[in-house]
């Protein structure tokens, strides 16, 4: 077994690093400035400080996984390929029409989203396939010729094919592609078909679309990251976190290009559900806050939630991905004041360049970090242990231009920033919660990312959580998820069944075809995996309805005599759901799913020494927390041994991140040296 494994995580502000050392134990953990210009920079640079300062030999990394934001970044910032899109004749506008739906209901003025691809550059080819899978109109392959030489004439970077009923039957598709190759040779060309093969024609053509905009720049970035490693001479072969939890090799990811979305975000869930389930707290919230944004994710029993109807960036992303949301509330996100004199912060971020103010790199705009720093909570001499100096006189000077339209004075300023911060976050908390009807109460928070240690205490207080959970190394906690995430693979069929015995049986077909799909990606993909599981999944709604909701399935029952069981398991999902049921109605099932899952190995939890002296704060620290200034101890984190207990105002600081303890808490460490702050009864 290789000695090291390497979990990475690259963010935008700042790029993660977890060494586990199989031989001794330890865990390292180091982060460095992100490099927008050239992501994998940051990944060489990283390498370079492990070999110099924890002597690693590159030879002796055997498993190296990372999480990615390049995908969900070239998506916002709209900075991918351009594309040219094929669709039957008559569906030109899908991409403009979507769903005619407002983003925001409560926004008269509001607009849906531009498609990736302007109407300009799509175009119509002459054919039609049934729902069923047959031929209604057979491909006029002239007509497609047509149009891919016109397509071509508009210097697209690729072509996406995107046909009606697609799903049921890829035929057509295949076709058009076999014509634009010949009609424009050299031109990438995708087809929906291979990308997601699920009914709903807007869903699978955007996201058989995004798959190939963000392409050529999760390309060229993989390139650059095998190559920084082949220079150090690592000789593992590279790993990519996906968007559903899971992780692939960079081969299967230039393939599936789309599946590394919300590779990143998934990442840190991942980790957060691991050492918080390892430390008794199956169901958490984990609250991820980094220098961009704050991702927010539930998780119960271990597992956290799927879904399957994200948008991302305006795009609906219905293949299964982690439940994660993501809002403009970062270490780097921007405050400022608005038309009527209200402070606002984020969703603009200043990022890693040119960074807060108090980085003295340029940055003039107040930000998160400026006014944690105003406020006390960060140790300038001691951000990132000691290897970034901040600079105050830059973060008062920033806050002080904030606070002169609020006709506040530079504390309440930066008070006033946290509080709009975290009155983000409750927002975004309260729908989240709505949606995935569950108590807050019966959870814990999982506190992680650069930030979220800072605010997660002042978080759990207005949403009602009563434990914040800290992790032993918060900081780098989504490059440790990178390297416990096992291999998993979902796979889709559109079947429209009835609930009724032979509808049933035939579904034995094509649960077998998706299972035998799997298990040959995994035949390509999953070297080094544990052996393999299976579990099916039924899209079902009542007839008539227009949404399904997804149902656990075990496979005997698509036999027959199994419908009564997966009716009963429909109704109960439903009424869990939407607190009714009808168990008279008739159902059916829209799709069925199946997902593979190859364990791999997993980190250990390490414990620490048991606490024994009383502690001694190394300093004190005058910090301004509801309302006033207040006298605060400051711990080193290394220090607090297991049992190790504290009551607030407190500062925990360590390399990777600062704790707050509110005032009216009190912190316990668990014997895996995690954090647990209560607030007191």
């Amino acid at each position: 077994m290789a000695r090291h494994w390497l979990g990475i995580d690259i963010g935008g502000t700042f790029t993660d690093f977890a060494l586990f050392d199989t031989q001794t134990g330890e865990l390292i953990g180091l982060k460095v400035p992100s490099t927008p210009h050239e992501f994998a920079e940051a990944v060489r640079v990283g390498l370079e400080r492990l070999v110099a300062e924890h002597a690693v030999d590159p030879r002796e990394i055997g498993i190296v996984v990372h999480g990615t934001t390049i995908a969900v970044n070239t998506l916002i910032q709209r900075t991918g390929a351009r594309l040219g899109l094929l669709v039957t004749e008559g569906f030109r506008d899908v991409l403009e029409l979507q769903r005619l739906r407002l983003p925001n209901p409560f926004d008269l003025d509001g607009a849906r989203p531009l498609p990736l691809v302007p109407r300009a550059r799509v175009a119509e080819v002459r054919e039609r396939m049934r729902a069923d899978g047959s031929v209604d109109t057979p491909l006029d392959e002239p007509s497609a010729r047509e149009a891919v030489r016109r397509l071509a004439g508009q210097d697209v970077e690729g072509l996406v094919v995107s046909l009606l009923h697609a799903y049921r039957s890829a035929a057509h598709e295949r076709q058009t592609r076999a014509v634009a190759e010949s009609a424009a040779p050299g031109l990438p060309v995708s087809l929906s078909s291979d990308v997601w093969p699920q009914a709903r024609e807007y869903e699978r053509t955007a996201l058989a679309v995004l798959d190939a905009y963000v392409q050529p720049k999760v390309r060229r970035y993989l390139e650059g990251f095998e190559q920084a490693l082949a220079a150090r001479g690592v000789p593992a072969t590279p790993h990519v976190t996906k968007s559903n939890g899971g992780i692939m090799p960079v081969a299967a990811a230039r393939a599936q290009t789309v599946a590394t979305l919300l590779s990143g975000p998934a990442s840190g869930v991942i980790g957060a559900a691991y050492v918080a389930g390892g430390a008794g707290f199956p169901n958490v919230i984990t609250l991820d806050v980094g220098g961009t944004s704050a991702d927010i994710a539930v998780v119960e029993d271990g597992r956290p939630r799927w879904s399957t109807n994200e948008h991302v960036g305006g795009v609906p992303i219905m293949m299964p991905v982690v439940g994660v949301t993501a809002i403009g509330a970062g270490g780097g996100s921007v405050a400022w004041v608005d038309e009527v004199g209200l402070p606002k912060v984020g969703p603009q971020s200043t990022g890693a360049q040119p960074g807060p103010a108090c980085y003295g790199r340029g940055g003039k705009d107040a930000t998160l970090t400026d006014a944690f720093l105003v406020c006390g909570f960060l140790d300038p001499e001691r951000f990132l242990g000691g290897r970034m100096r901040l600079h105050r006189e830059l973060a008062e000077d920033a806050i002080a231009r904030f606070a002169g339209p609020l006709g506040m004075t530079p504390d309440e300023a930066a008070e006033s920033v946290v509080r709009v911060a975290v009155a983000n976050m409750y927002a975004e908390f309260t729908k989240i919660l709505s949606r995935a009807a569950v108590d807050p109460r019966d959870f814990a928070l999982v506190a992680f990312g650069g930030a979220g240690p800072v605010v997660g205490a002042l978080v759990a207080r207005e949403v009602g959580i009563p434990a914040v959970f800290v992790p032993r190394s918060p900081g780098t906690l989504c490059a440790l998820g990178a390297i416990t995430a096992d291999i998993v693979n979902d796979a889709v069929r559109t079947v429209h069944a009835r609930v009724e015995a032979a509808a049933l049986e035939a579904l034995r077909g094509p649960y077998d075809a998706l299972r035998a799909e799997l298990a040959e990606w995994l035949e390509r993909h999953g070297a080094g995996a544990g052996s393999a599981t299976f579990r099916p999944a039924a899209d079902m709604r009542y007839v008539g309805q227009s949404y399904e909701i997804e149902v656990p399935v075990e496979p005997a029952w698509f036999a027959a005599g199994g419908g009564g069981a997966l009716l009963a398991a429909f109704h109960r999902a439903h009424e869990r759901a939407f607190g009714h049921a009808d168990r008279e109605a008739p159902a059916e099932i829209v799709n069925l799913r199946v997902q593979l899952r190859a364990a791999r190995p997993r980190v250990p939890l390490g414990e620490v020494p048991a606490s024994g002296a009383p502690l001694v704060p190394r300093t004190t620290r005058r910090i301004w927390l509801d309302g006033h200034r207040t006298e605060a101890r400051v711990l080193d984190r290394a220090a607090l041994g297991a049992g190790a207990r504290l009551a607030g105002p407190a500062i925990v600081e360590q390399p990777d991140t600062t704790v707050l303890v509110p005032t009216g808490h009190v912190g316990e460490v668990d014997r895996f040296g995690n954090l647990l702050l209560r607030r007191e009864s």
